[in-house]
């Protein structure tokens, strides 16, 4: 089957592009590799989302649609001008695709987290923070998602250790100012983590962390049952090699209406913004532009061509 439109991506960026997309009365496909609404389902509360004074993330995801569920592991452009997105179990065919395949959290390296990973190593506190009530738990970063984790795990767990390579967070003053007042947050400072340890014989499950101090070259063990690194997003654009429209950070270069350098190829949400603000709004003005941007580029699009589809 020949779509209109395939969109990569069910989080808010493509999601508002399927919503428009429907008005204007395009067959479209939307791949998804995990749930739709995409980090909006590790989001615990969402204030800033026209229509909804509060909801939570999931419940937003779950109020703009429900969609296939399908990782893409290839997108590639064939003589016909028809994109060939390849998955695991299928191939699809579209004259346009949209590019709202997000980011991806990035991973520590070091000795056992591999092995440690869905056995006390989470990439998500709202997801898995309650299964860890009342006990010891660590968290990674200095930014906004590492402060946020900890102050979510703050009214579950017994003990936070917030641990930071750096002396000063980079989020604003109302938040460290939180996170400095928590009784229940202890902040390790100008340390990283070496080693990540525990169990694996009888019961699977981390135990300790051994971390180093960056400035006195020292290390310690310290005891907990989980650790949340929240060390920042690398865009999920593995797929995209063959079409060349990344930038050396591997985010995609985009124009106004949200359109590559390839024609019919448009990218939308966290995928095009390494540096500016990431929000759901942000997102899915995002996703509103592209879809208009398709429209238009499929109006032009010769549709009495013969096709040969591969």
């Amino acid at each position: 089957m020949l779509y209109d439109l395939i969109i990569i991506g069910a989080g808010p960026a493509g999601l508002a592009a399927a919503i428009y997309a429907k008005r204007a009365l395009l067959k479209t496909l939307i791949l998804e590799k995990d749930l739709a609404g995409g980090k909006l389902n590790k989001t615990a509360e969402v204030e800033n989302y026209p229509g909804f004074t509060k909801i939570s993330g999931s419940g937003l995801a779950e109020e703009m649609a429900k969609h296939v569920h399908e990782e893409i592991t290839q997108l590639t452009k064939n003589s016909q001008e028809i994109f060939v997105a390849k998955t695991k179990n299928a191939v699809y065919f579209g004259k346009a695709v949209i590019i709202a395949s997000g980011t991806v959290e990035n991973k520590l390296k070091v000795p056992g987290e591999e092995e440690f990973t869905n056995y006390g190593v989470s990439y998500c506190a709202i997801c898995d923070g309650f299964l860890f009530r009342g006990q010891t738990v660590a968290v990674v970063g200095g930014g906004y998602s590492a402060c946020e984790a900890a102050l979510y795990l703050s009214n579950l767990a017994k003990k936070v250790y917030l641990i930071h390579r750096r002396a000063e967070f980079r989020v604003d003053q109302e938040i460290e100012q939180q996170i400095r007042q928590s009784p229940q947050i202890q902040l390790i400072l100008n340390t990283a983590i070496s080693e990540i340890s525990g169990e694996a014989e009888k019961q699977k499950r981390l135990t300790c962390l051994i971390l180093k101090n960056l400035k006195e070259a020292q290390e310690k063990k310290i005891e907990v049952s989980a650790l949340f690194p929240c060390i920042g997003l690398l865009p999920y654009t593995n797929f995209l090699h063959n079409l060349r429209v990344c930038d050396e950070k591997n985010y995609i270069l985009v124009n106004e209406k949200c359109a590559t350098e390839v024609s019919g190829l448009f990218a939308v949400g966290d995928v095009i913004r390494p540096e500016r603000i990431r929000q759901i709004v942000t997102a899915t003005a995002d996703g509103a532009i592209a879809a208009q941007a398709v429209t238009e580029y499929l109006r032009k699009f010769d549709k009495k061509q013969e096709f040969t589809v591969y």
